[in-house]
C-alpha cells in the first residue's frame, strides 16, 4: 500500500519537476521550485520511513550526511561567514545528495503506462526546445524570454534526453530519438555541450552489453580517439579556464566572465594551501551564499575588484563548481571525487544485467564532471532533478540484485 502511494506521487513529482523545475524554471521566474521539489521528495521519504518499519538504512547516506554536518560545525567554529550564510550554503550543498539518497531509499517504480507518457512529454518538450534553440541562432535575444541563458538550454536538453532514455524501451528508434533530443544542446553554442553530446551519442550507439572493459589496445585507441574529438570541440574553454585565463585583464563582456571564472581556479589553489586540510568553510568561496553574504576571502585574496565579483554585484560568483570545493579543503576534494568514482565503478557491476541503466549512470557522472568546470549545475534545479534520476537508477540496480538472489 505504501509503495503504491510512493510510486504514484513520485511520478507526479517527477513530471512536475521536469516541466516546471527544469524546462520552464526561468520562464516562470520562481527561484524556489527546486527547493520545493526537494522538500516534497523528503516528505515522501519521511512518509516511507514512518510507514515501513523495516526499511533499509543506507550506510553511505549516513556517512555523506555526517560529513556535511561535520563541515557545518567546522564552519561555525572558524566563522567562515555569518551564521545565516553558512546555513544557506549548507542547505544548497547538501540538497542534491539528499534528493539522491531519498529516492534511492524509497525505490519508486514508474509503471509502463507512465513511462510511455513521460516519453511523449519529453518528445513534445524536445520539439519546443529545438524551436527555441534554432530561433536563438537567428534571434539571440529570444533566449532571455525562455531559458534565460544558452547554458540553461543545454542542460535542459540533457535532462530531457536522460528522462526519455530512462523511460524508453531502448530500441534503435529510441536511441535515435535520444540522440536527437541531446542534439538540441548544440544550439546553445556551449563547447561543453558539444563534447558531452559526442560522448553520449558514442556510448549509446556503439557500447553494447557485450563490450569488454579491458585495458587493451583496441579500447585504448578508441578512448584516445574520443578524447581527441572532444578536446577539439572544447579546447577554447579549456584554454580560457586553465591555460590562458589566469590574468585579470578583459576587454569585452564574454572575456570578463571567463576571467572571473579563471580567477576562481587560480585562487582556489592558494585557499587549499592556506586552509589545509579542511578548507575555508561554507559560504566562503565560489558559491551563491559567499556572494550574497559577501565573504571576506574575496577581499583577502584581492578578488573584490574583478568584474562580476564586486560586493553587491557578483553575478559570476557561482559560475563554477570545482573552485568551490576549496571550501572543503583537500579532504573535501578527495571525498567529492571518491563519491563520484564509487558510483561510476559500482555501475560497471551491472553493465551486462542492467545495460541501459549502467550507461546512464556513467553519462550522469561524466555530465557532472564536465558541468562542474564552468557551472554549479550540481547544486541547481537541473542538478537536483538529475540526482533524483540517479537515485532511481541505483534503486533499479538494487532491485536487479534482489532478483538475482531470489
Amino acid at each position: 500500500m505504501i509503495q503504491e502511494f510512493i510510486d504514484k506521487n513520485f511520478f507526479r513529482l517527477f513530471v512536475f519537476t521536469l516541466i516546471f523545475g527544469v524546462v520552464f524554471y526561468d520562464t516562470i521566474g520562481f527561484d524556489y521550485t527546486d527547493e520545493l521539489c526537494s522538500l516534497f521528495v523528503f516528505l515522501l521519504f519521511a512518509k516511507y520511513v514512518f510507514s515501513t518499519p523495516k526499511w533499509e538504512i543506507n550506510r553511505l547516506f549516513l556517512i555523506v550526511t555526517a560529513v556535511f554536518l561535520l563541515y557545518l560545525c567546522y564552519s561555525f567554529y572558524i566563522g567562515s561567514n555569518v551564521k545565516k550564510g553558512i546555513i544557506v550554503d549548507f542547505v544548497v550543498q547538501y540538497k542534491p545528495y539528499l534528493a539522491f539518497f531519498c529516492v534511492y531509499a524509497m525505490k519508486p517504480v514508474i509503471k509502463p503506462v507512465y513511462r510511455k507518457l513521460i516519453c511523449e512529454i519529453c518528445i513534445v518538450i524536445g520539439i519546443y526546445s529545438a524551436v527555441v534553440g534554432v530561433t536563438y541562432l537567428i534571434f539571440p535575444d529570444i533566449m532571455g524570454y525562455t531559458f534565460k541563458h544558452p547554458s540553461r538550454l543545454a542542460t535542459a536538453a540533457v535532462v530531457i534526453g536522460f528522462s526519455y532514455l530512462y523511460c524508453c524501451d531502448y530500441s534503435q528508434k529510441d536511441k535515435i530519438i535520444f540522440i536527437l533530443l541531446m542534439a538540441v544542446a548544440i544550439c546553445s553554442g556551449r563547447s561543453k555541450a558539444y563534447g558531452f553530446f559526442i560522448i553520449c551519442a558514442t556510448m549509446v550507439w556503439f557500447m553494447k552489453p557485450t563490450f569488454k572493459w579491458k585495458l587493451n589496445l583496441k579500447n585504448i585507441l578508441a578512448f584516445l580517439a574520443l578524447t581527441v574529438v572532444v578536446l577539439i570541440f572544447t579546447y577554447k574553454k579549456i584554454d580560457a579556464y586553465f591555460i590562458g585565463g589566469g590574468g585579470y585583464v578583459a576587454d569585452n563582456e564574454e572575456v570578463k566572465e571567463t576571467i572571473a571564472r579563471a580567477a576562481f581556479y587560480v585562487n582556489s589553489i592558494d585557499i587549499l594551501k592556506d586552509y589545509f586540510p579542511f578548507g575555508s568553510g561554507y559560504a566562503s568561496y565560489g558559491t551563491f551564499a559567499s556572494g550574497n553574504y559577501y565573504s571576506d576571502i574575496y577581499v583577502q585574496y584581492g578578488m573584490d575588484g574583478i568584474y562580476g565579483l564586486v560586493k553587491n554585484d557578483c553575478p559570476f560568483v557561482a559560475d563554477t563548481y570545482y573552485p568551490a570545493l576549496a571550501q572543503f579543503g583537500v579532504v573535501g576534494v578527495f571525498l567529492f571525487f571518491l563519491f563520484w568514482g564509487y558510483l561510476g565503478v559500482k555501475s560497471l557491476k551491472y553493465y551486462r544485467v542492467a545495460h541501459k541503466e549502467a550507461l546512464m549512470v556513467m553519462m550522469i557522472v561524466i555530465f557532472f564532471v564536465i558541468e562542474s568546470i564552468a557551472d554549479a549545475t550540481i547544486t541547481s534545479n537541473r542538478g537536483v532533478f538529475v540526482m533524483m534520476l540517479l537515485g532511481l537508477l541505483f534503486s533499479d540496480f538494487r532491485k536487479t540484485e534482489v532478483k538475482q538472489l531470489s
